[in-house]
């Protein structure tokens, strides 16, 4: 069994991608013949959240006899959803013109006069194919999607692919303004608290950006080239030296320089949670913190600094982020600092400053970063020769944003397979 918003998703899909036949949608008002299903609106990253209460489709066009009527299209699994949301007499949905629902469990009326229902009931084939793709998404990933994009002609792929890595980075780049517009439009700023935040993956994420914010990048500043002091905060910041051992004189160095600089800074620890993370010993604080410590002091990390580095390409970046053998830093850490700080950080900076130079720039340094490995990469590896972090980037974003989330219905993958077993059920009639 599917949910009612996974049917209204497939809904969606069949009805905006045309996967039906004349008998497969009706209305009770009459006959009808759907010439236009409309489309789907765009939305910037800026649109809010009230912007983005609208119907689903724009611009339909419904012959109900010899009357063409034209307008703006809501979806749901049933009519009664509509009503239920407490969203039917919201002023976005005015130029609802049709209601395309999976049951017409209840006659509604806006504004005086009944709306206009169409029932739309996809092939049996078609929901039941949705329902396997779910099911398989859930249990980790789908081997019959591996299997169907393995069988697509390279053209294919590379179209799915450059969807997928645009998505990703479009998500980036919209954290990263937002994270500009809070702290000013300042760039060093938000370069700084990008990069912190780069060092966590998934939820920590956040972690490392309420650490970031905690610790201003004029801290660091003042500490003139002082590594001790620029650990000593990081380390304070998020907790580590609150259970030192009183037996460490090294820890307890940083115990004193902390205490002085978080006085003298006004400080406050932001409420940071390491969840899954353990407790560590306390002779042996956490490496990542440590090697940030070193990066900062040696250059603050301005936005320029970073530009500079990118335009003197991998080698000049692994330099800076201490990627070469020489402090410990690994090549494999420091192109995933490339990948999620330095490309979303020039993309963004270009895209406010219409610099498409820039954005060029930062979109050619995905090639030149090798594959991340990891369990999703792994999983698609019968079916797609990664060669570089686009590659990767693409299928991390098909695995967590499409697979983990349920989201056939609005994977390209997905929606490509409806599409042929449409075409195969309609030429086999």
């Amino acid at each position: 069994m599917i949910t009612d918003s996974q049917r209204k998703k497939l809904l969606a899909l069949v009805w905006g991608h045309r996967l039906f036949g004349p008998e497969e949608v009706y209305s009770e008002s009459g006959e009808i013949r759907v010439e236009c299903p409309g489309y789907a609106p765009e939305f910037s990253d800026e649109t809010s959240e009230e912007e983005l209460c609208a119907p689903d489709f724009v611009h339909a066009a419904v012959r109900y006899g010899d009357t063409a009527l034209y307008g703006a299209v809501r979806v749901d699994s049933r009519s009664s959803d509509w009503r239920d949301s407490g969203r039917m007499t919201d002023p976005a949905f005015d130029n609802v013109m049709f209601h395309v629902v999976g049951d017409r469990d209840r006659v509604l009326v806006r504004a005086g006069h009944e709306v206009r229902t169409l029932v739309l009931r996809p092939e049996a084939a078609i929901e039941q194919h949705y329902a396997q793709l779910l099911r398989e998404a859930k249990n980790g990933g789908s081997n019959s999607c591996v299997a169907f994009f393995g069988e697509l002609e390279s053209v294919e792929q590379g179209q799915i692919l450059s969807r997928l890595v645009a998505d990703r980075l479009r998500r980036k780049v919209a954290e990263t303004k937002a994270i500009h517009r809070s702290v000013g439009r300042d760039w060093n700023e938000t370069a700084y608290i990008c990069y912190l935040r780069s060092l966590g993956m998934g939820d920590r994420k956040r972690s490392y950006e309420a650490l970031a914010r905690s610790v201003p990048l004029r801290c660091f500043v003042r500490c003139a080239g002082d590594a001790q002091q620029a650990e000593a905060l990081l380390l304070g910041q998020s907790g580590y030296l609150t259970v030192a051992s009183a037996d460490d004189p090294a820890i307890r160095q940083l115990q004193d320089i902390y205490l002085t600089l978080k006085k003298e800074y006004d400080l406050r620890r932001p409420v940071v949670s390491w969840s899954g993370m353990g407790v560590r010993p306390t002779s042996l604080p956490p490496s990542m913190l440590q090697q940030a410590a070193a990066l900062l002091v040696r250059t603050p990390l301005p936005a320029e600094r970073v530009r500079e580095a990118a335009q003197g390409g991998m080698t000049a970046l692994r330099r800076l982020f201490g990627g070469t053998g020489e402090t410990g830093v690994s090549p494999e850490k420091t192109d995933l600092r490339i990948i999620n700080f330095v490309i979303p950080l020039l993309t963004a900076m270009g895209r406010e400053t219409n610099d498409a130079e820039l954005q060029e720039q930062a979109l050619t340094l995905y090639e030149e970063v090798a594959p991340e490995k990891n369990r999703y990469t792994r999983l698609w590896a019968t079916a797609l020769d990664l060669r570089s972090a686009s590659d990767s980037q693409a299928v991390i974003q098909l695995c967590t944003e499409y697979c983990a989330k349920e989201r056939c219905a609005d994977c390209p993958i997905g929606i490509l397979q409806m599409v042929r077993l449409h075409k195969k059920l309609r030429a086999s009639k």
